[in-house]
């Protein structure tokens, strides 16, 4: 046991009090108490098991797929965060003295993550942070399907990726936790160790607690997501959706073709729009074919 497995020893609570609210606290502790498979998970503490995994897989050359779901609010971007810095210190001993954890590998929508896996170096770590993007739509089925086949071709890499969800979606994860709480003042972070049977039955193993680190200018990328999420007016999606419209009928006459043909075309080259978006670029492509004068000044 080395000194950071030590200090966590000494820092945890053995009656598994932690709480970032009472009422989600004792839930917690009656779903401890009433499923057996779960209280046995409880009492076996894989932490130093977990850390020496990740050392594990960067010293031998192995990726990372792991997939942390959890209700909100009960820590999965600080599970993610801490977990990625361990990858990353070790990646800078036994992969490349050069590589970088920053804000940069950290995405809230599927398009940035995409974006973000073409730039990938040997040794990255991405994660995916999905709590507030399933808020807003995950993306069309065009994006899914693109990030299952470079998950599934880049999964011999040094590439490591990191998903976290209210649910647990389907990756290629090589295993799964499940974020339950947080103890504040001493900045802790539980979690259950789940593994898929062979009937694709999820079934909780132990416990893992890590302590929080936090990427530098995570709380400002996140704030300013939400804010435009939130700020984001029906005018301003109309006068997008026109702006495609507008380019779709200037670069391939769009407007002459029949619809389904449309609603591909869009898909294919703006592949970010969720299905109910592509059907709104449609409408744009209808209106502005028909020279509809378009006046949204009372939006």
């Amino acid at each position: 046991m080395d000194d950071k497995e030590i200090l966590l020893a000494q820092r945890k609570k053995s009656d598994f009090m932690f709480t970032h609210s009472p009422m989600l606290n004792k839930i917690h502790l009656i779903q401890i108490d009433t499923n057996p498979f779960l209280r046995d998970a409880m009492r076996l503490d894989l932490t130093s098991v977990l850390l020496k995994d990740l050392k594990f897989r960067v010293e031998m050359d192995r990726n990372l797929d792991l997939v942390i779901g959890g209700e909100t609010g009960s820590g999965k971007s600080r599970l993610a965060q801490s977990i990625a810095w361990e990858l990353y210190e070790w990646g800078r001993k036994f992969i490349n003295p050069d590589l970088e954890l920053t804000i940069n590998n950290i995405a809230f929508t599927r398009t940035e993550w995409l974006q973000a896996a073409q730039n990938m170096q040997r040794g990255d770590t991405l994660i995916f942070d999905e709590d507030d993007q399933a808020r807003i739509g995950t993306g069309s089925m065009r994006q899914i399907e693109e990030q299952e086949q470079i998950e599934r071709t880049l999964r011999q890499s040094q590439f490591n990726f990191i998903f976290c969800s209210p649910i647990i979606e389907e990756h290629v994860e090589h295993y799964i936790l499940r974020a339950l709480d947080i103890e504040f003042s001493q900045e802790l972070n539980r979690a259950v160790v789940y593994k898929k049977d062979e009937q694709g039955l999820l079934l909780p193993y132990g416990h893992v607690v890590l302590p929080r680190h936090e990427v530098e200018g995570y709380e400002e990328k996140k704030a300013t997501f939400r804010a435009n999420v939130q700020n984001r007016t029906l005018r301003d999606r109309f006068i997008e959706y026109d702006e495609v419209a507008k380019i779709l009928i200037d670069k391939l006459k769009i407007n002459t073709l029949k619809k389904r043909t449309q609603k591909s075309l869009v898909a294919r080259y703006f592949p970010r729009y969720v299905d109910e978006e592509v059907k709104e670029i449609m409408v744009s492509i209808e209106l502005l074919s028909e020279k509809v004068d378009l006046d949204y000044s009372k939006f």
